[in-house]
């Protein structure tokens, strides 16, 4: 099959973080020019760059293979590192180094989670450098790893093409989340970042903190997507019997786990003595979790926050919602709140996938829990709908049928 190299070069450019680990880097470790590059048996094709020394490679750009290094990586599957051409056994009279007139250099491969190999992570200067060492490897590797994890999640993202574009997809397995070999590059990206602050803090400039700071941010908020995205999956059916449970008790549990949140906002929880419903008390506990947090997230800064809670019992036929079954008896559950709120309009993506509405506030937030909501729901038969009002708070009713 014919590769699309434009589709390629796109996927990479589309890794957000690339453009940070590629400056990090140039300005950590020296080198002048860093780049991702897509290298097969006959080709070495730019895909992303960072250029302090008009080296000239754009993305698309290509290379003689033969006349690279990466070719070698590739065959071996194992990196290359030199610190000072001239003075290496190996590579003092080889040809490439004298073409491209670099004296220091590094490359990485790049595998996909399948073993397939995509290209490298390389980095060359004219002048020496110190490369060859546990803390520089390690940081290409773990940047290697990264760029692997977007990669695979970008292609199994395509695989989903119709869910994408609606953007809110449903995986109906999503375990590799939870697995190693995915968590993994992201502590190490965590763990590479310490070691370079706090070895190297006194020489490192405010801009290169900067950088290091937002690579840990950006890592821990990826895990923290993961770990929602498995929260996602686990409730893709209904797993557990179903437990006739007040739902005051599943309130005051979460009160109980908010405490701090609570505090520090300065708001309450206003809630009505609501009905004995059949329900899995766990995923209901997820679902009222997930409302009441999205209302911390986007409380006001003009007031405090209050939640209400109330409860009507009432057939389908009597609810203003016609997608209920008529004849079916539901407790229909308002949550309210005096938050920023959001435009009408928004009513129903707001529980798409990733759908996040304020991106600055939305930082704090995965973009999963109201999806999340949404699927307990239909696991309990039920319905969940949204009404804001841009700066007047926000309401999300809930309803759940009284047999199950």
């Amino acid at each position: 099959m014919i590769e699309n190299f434009n589709q390629t070069i796109q996927d990479v450019q589309s890794i957000i973080i690339l453009p940070t680990i590629l400056d990090v880097i140039v300005q950590s470790t020296g080198l002048g020019f860093a780049v991702v590059a897509r290298v097969t048996s006959d080709k070495w094709i730019t895909c992303a760059s960072r250029d302090n020394l008009q080296f000239g490679l754009a993305p698309g750009d290509e290379l003689d293979i033969k006349a690279t290094f990466c070719r070698d990586v590739r065959s071996t599957n194992t990196l290359v590192v030199i610190d000072h051409v001239d003075q290496d056994k190996q590579f003092f009279n080889n040809p490439i180094p004298i073409q491209y007139g670099f004296q220091s250099y590094i490359s990485v491969p790049i595998i996909l989670q399948d073993g397939t190999f995509f290209g490298t992570l390389c980095a060359l200067d004219p002048t020496p450098n110190k490369l060859n060492n546990s803390k520089v490897i390690g940081m290409f590797t773990s940047y290697a790893e990264l760029i692997s994890f977007h990669l695979d999640a970008i292609e199994k993202l395509r695989l989903k093409d119709l869910e994408i574009k609606k953007k809110n997809f449903q995986l109906e397995s999503f375990d590799f989340v939870s697995s190693h070999d995915i968590q993994e590059p992201l502590r190490k990206i965590q763990m590479f970042s310490s070691v370079i602050q706090e070895k190297n803090n006194d020489g490192l400039t405010t801009e290169i903190k900067k950088y290091l700071d937002g690579i840990k941010n950006e890592s821990q908020r990826m895990r923290n997507i993961l770990n929602d995205l498995l929260v996602f999956s686990e409730y893709k059916k209904s797993s557990q019997e179903f437990v006739a449970t007040n739902l005051n008790s599943i309130i005051e549990n979460i009160r109980k786990r908010l405490l701090k949140e609570f505090s520090e906002c300065n708001g309450k929880i206003v809630v009505e003595k609501l009905p004995t419903v059949p329900i899995m008390p766990d995923q209901i506990e997820q679902l009222f979790y997930n409302l009441i947090i999205n209302s911390i997230t986007f409380r006001s800064n003009n007031c405090d926050l209050e939640i209400s809670i109330s409860s009507r019992i009432e057939k389908g036929i009597d609810l203003t919602n016609e997608k209920l079954e008529a004849s079916t008896t539901y407790c229909a559950l308002t949550f309210t709140d005096n938050g920023t709120g959001f435009d009408p309009r928004y009513n129903e993506k707001i529980f798409g996938m990733f759908n996040r509405l304020d991106k600055e506030k939305d930082y704090k937030s995965t973009g999963i829990g109201l999806t999340i909501a949404r699927r307990i729901t239909e696991n309990h038969n039920g319905f969940i709908i949204a009404n804001g009002n841009l700066n007047k708070g926000a309401s999300f009713t809930v309803y759940l049928p009284m047999k199950q």
